[in-house]
Parts: C-alpha cells; sequence; structure tokens
C-alpha cells in the first residue's frame, strides 16, 4: 500500500471534506495549492493543482481540485473529481497533523459534505 503525505486542514475540519494536496514521494512541501485552499483562493488553488506536475490519477491531487472546484461553485465537476478517487486503488494518506486515512474513506466524506451542502461557497 503506498502512503501519500496529505497537506490538511485541521482533523474537525477534515471531516467535513478538507483538502487534500499532495503527491507520490518525494513530498513536496506545501503541496500544489495548498496554501491558495489555506487562504480560501480557491480559483488560484485550482490552477496551481492543475499546472503542478502531479499525476492527475493522483487521489490527494483529485481530492483537492475536487475541494477548490466545490468552492467555486462548480459542484458537479468536484463530485467527478472526487468519483475519480474512488475508482482508483484506495491508499493511505497522512494528514499534515500525521493522521493516516485512506483515500476513499476522504472521497466519500467529501462527496458527502459536497451533498449536504458543507462544502459549497
Amino acid at each position: 500500500m503506498k502512503a501519500l503525505v496529505f497537506a490538511a486542514f485541521s482533523a474537525a475540519t477534515f471531516l467535513a471534506a478538507n483538502p487534500a494536496a499532495a503527491q507520490f514521494a518525494p513530498v513536496q512541501d506545501p503541496a500544489p495549492g495548498y496554501s491558495a485552499l489555506m487562504s480560501a483562493d480557491y480559483a488560484s488553488a485550482e490552477r496551481e493543482i492543475r499546472g503542478a506536475p502531479v499525476s492527475k490519477y493522483d487521489p490527494a491531487r483529485s481530492i483537492n481540485l475536487g475541494i477548490a472546484l466545490a468552492k467555486t461553485g462548480q459542484a458537479d465537476r468536484a463530485a467527478r473529481q472526487f468519483q475519480h478517487v474512488l475508482m482508483e486503488q484506495d491508499v493511505e494518506l497522512v494528514l499534515a497533523n500525521g493522521e493516516t486515512v485512506m483515500s476513499h474513506d476522504v472521497a466519500r466524506r467529501a462527496l458527502a459534505s459536497l451533498q449536504n451542502g458543507a462544502l459549497s461557497r
């Protein structure tokens, strides 16, 4: 099982669908889009994530991109990003606070947050 570093908000915020800018080792610190997501500059986060040399199959990239899309009113596109994660291998993500989570769990939480409005603008 591969482990990814997952730069994210606090664990409490994470439960409502955290940003997940990360990539396969070697770890980039900060991960693409992380600073922009943390400062609520979602349009910049989307540009940074899309422009970063990170595989489009990286689950953390898809999660962060989904969050950026959701926060800019693109719920359908955000949901597709979270669904992509569920179609890929379930891998470990390591939060910035050291907590380890599985990518499918994060994607499911993000979809639920999108559906209940917690991820809306």
